[in-house]
């Protein structure tokens, strides 16, 4: 940004320009921590081993707690050059946010009704039509593949039933 008429770029940049990336970080660490009090007051009958009801929630809260704190040193690391770059380029690309929230939305209304399956291969083709992948066919496909494969897993490795929806009334 030039000051009107001056000539001289603008070297005073907020401390949070072109540091967006700490928002993630913030949601990241809170959804930790939202893991960890679930599974520290979680009632676990027996012992469930690592795969057991609070296996998963730890593993998955290690890796947010650790994702975070890698966005944020390289959040904090960034060069002043880079900010003022990332700063002066950023737009919000509201249709494919709107696309993905849309996504979102409609699998956590629609998975009693449509099943895993469906709804989880909905929700992987609009997630990734949102973030620019194209044909929506070739999403639509892979979502279902990834679906399927995941419904297997927790079904045959873990023996926990996904919601079947509308298939299991054929």
């Amino acid at each position: 940004m030039s000051a009107p008429g001056s000539g001289t770029q603008r070297t005073d940049l907020p401390w949070w320009v072109g540091r967006g990336e700490l928002v993630l970080a913030a949601i990241l660490t809170a959804l930790g921590v939202v893991l960890v009090v679930g599974n520290v007051t979680m009632d676990v009958v027996g012992d469930g081993g690592l795969l057991g009801p609070q296996g998963f929630g730890w593993i998955v809260a290690v890796l947010s707690f650790g994702v975070a704190a890698q966005m944020t040193l390289a959040a904090l690391r960034k060069p002043r050059d880079e900010r003022m770059t990332q700063a002066a380029a950023e737009a919000t690309n509201w249709t494919a946010l709107l696309t993905c929230l849309v996504g979102i939305v409609g699998f956590t209304a629609f998975l009693d009704l449509l099943g895993w399956l469906l709804a989880s291969t909905l929700l992987f083709a609009a997630v990734s039509t949102g973030l620019g992948a194209r044909p929506v066919l070739r999403n639509v496909a892979i979502g279902f593949i990834l679906a399927s494969v995941l419904q297997l897993l927790f079904g045959g490795v873990l023996g926990l039933n996904l919601p079947a929806g509308v298939i299991g009334t054929f």
